[in-house]
C-alpha cells in the first residue's frame, strides 16, 4: 500500500483548493503535508524494492487516472479559487497576496510531483489513449512537445554529446535550464518536420497532423478560454504554476544524469537514491536506470539498479538543493563520480 504515498500531494492540493479561500494562518498551515513529505525524503526510511508487483496491474493502473483525475480537478479549482479572492480592502489584498502565493507553491509542486509524473508514465504506455491522456496532462503545464523530445529525443541518445537533456559535467542548474527549455522545443520541431517529410503529406493535412502544432493548439485554445471566462488573473497563475511545474521536471531530469555524458566517469544511465517516500510518492522515477533498460516497463515492474552514482537524498531534497545551492550541488555531484568512477575500477580488476 505504500504505493498509495503518491496520493498525499494532490489530495491535500485538491483539498486546500475546494475548501478555499482561507485567511493567512490557514493557508499557511495546508503546506505542512509537502513539509512532512520533505522530512521523510530527508531522514526517512530507505525503500524495500520487491522482486515483483504486489497486486494486479489494474490496482496500478487505477493509481494513475486517479492522479488524472486529480491533476484536472485542482487546475480546474485553481481558476475557480483565483477567480473567488476579494480585492476590496488592504486586508483582502494582503491576504489575497499569501493565498496565492501559497495556491502557485500547492499547485505548481503538485502539478510538477504528480501531474507531469504520471504524464511521463502515460507516454510510455503503448495504449493510444493512455499516451493521449498524458499529453492532455502535459498541456496542462503548456509542456506537450516534451513528450517528443522525451521519446525521440533522450532516450536514444541518452548520454551522448547530442543528448539535450544530459546535464554537462559542470553544468550549472540556472545554464542547463536555459538551454533546455527552449532546445526542447526546437528539437521537437525539427523531429516533426522530419517525419511529416518522410511521410511525404502537403497542405493543411500537413499541418493537422504536426503533433507539436497540436500541442501549441490545445495549450493556447485552454489560456484563450480562461481568459475569456474568468479574466486575467486565472490565466496568470495558471501559466506560473505551469512554469513552477516545469521547472521541478527539469531539475529531476538535471540531477538524474548530470556528468554521466559520453562516459568519462564510469557508464550508468543514472543517479540513483533508495529513498522509501521518492520510490512511492513519484510512481516509481526514483527507478531510472530500469526505466532506461526498458521504457516499457510499467512502473510497478520497474526493477531498482544502483549501478550508478549515489544521491545523498531523495528527488524533493535534491530538487530544492540543485536550485538553492547549485554549486554545492555540484561539489558533493564531482566527488560521488569520482567514487563511483574509482569503485567500477577496482570490481573489474
Amino acid at each position: 500500500m505504500s504505493h498509495l504515498l503518491c496520493l498525499i500531494l494532490p489530495v491535500s492540493t485538491c483539498l486546500f483548493l475546494a475548501n478555499g479561500p482561507h485567511d493567512i494562518p490557514g493557508a499557511l498551515a495546508w503546506t505542512i503535508p509537502f513539509w512532512i513529505v520533505l522530512l521523510l525524503d530527508w531522514r526517512g526510511p530507505k525503500a524495500v524494492h520487491p522482486a515483483k508487483a504486489a497486486r494486479s496491474s489494474l490496482f496500478y493502473d487505477g493509481i494513475l487516472y486517479g492522479l488524472c483525475l486529480l491533476q484536472l480537478a485542482n487546475i480546474w479549482l485553481m481558476l475557480d479559487y483565483v477567480g473567488k479572492l476579494p480585492w476590496h480592502s488592504v486586508h483582502d489584498i494582503g491576504t489575497g497576496l499569501i493565498n496565492l502565493i501559497i495556491l502557485r507553491f500547492m499547485v505548481g509542486t503538485s502539478s510538477g510531483t504528480s501531474g507531469i509524473v504520471v504524464a511521463h508514465e502515460l507516454i510510455h504506455r503503448s495504449a493510444w489513449v493512455m499516451q493521449q491522456l498524458g499529453r492532455l496532462l502535459l498541456c496542462t503545464v503548456c509542456y506537450d512537445h516534451f513528450f517528443i523530445t522525451h521519446k525521440q529525443g533522450h532516450h536514444p541518445s541518452l548520454g551522448m554529446s547530442d543528448d539535450i537533456a544530459t546535464a554537462r559535467l559542470g553544468e550549472s542548474f540556472n545554464d542547463y535550464w536555459r538551454r533546455v527549455y527552449f532546445g526542447y522545443f526546437r528539437f521537437a520541431w525539427q523531429s516533426e518536420r522530419s517525419r511529416l517529410a518522410a511521410e511525404a503529406l502537403t497542405g493543411p493535412l500537413k499541418l493537422l497532423r504536426n503533433r507539436v502544432l497540436q500541442g501549441v493548439a490545445i495549450e493556447l485554445l485552454l489560456i484563450a478560454l480562461i481568459l475569456t471566462l474568468l479574466g486575467w488573473l486565472p490565466v496568470l497563475m495558471f501559466l506560473y504554476q505551469a512554469l513552477a511545474a516545469v521547472r521541478i521536471l527539469e531539475a529531476v531530469n538535471y540531477f538524474q544524469h548530470w556528468g554521466l555524458n559520453e562516459g568519462r566517469f564510469g557508464h550508468s544511465f543514472g543517479w540513483v537514491t533508495d529513498s522509501w517516500m521518492t520510490r512511492y510518492a513519484l510512481i516509481g522515477l526514483s527507478n531510472h536506470i530500469g526505466h532506461h533498460e526498458n521504457e516499457n516497463r510499467h512502473f510497478h515492474e520497474i526493477a531498482y539498479s544502483n549501478q550508478g552514482p549515489r544521491l545523498p537524498y531523495g528527488y524533493f531534497v535534491m530538487n530544492l538543493w540543485v536550485k538553492l545551492n547549485n554549486a554545492s550541488f555540484r561539489r558533493m555531484a564531482l566527488n560521488q563520480l569520482r567514487l563511483f568512477r574509482h569503485s567500477q575500477l577496482s570490481s573489474s580488476r
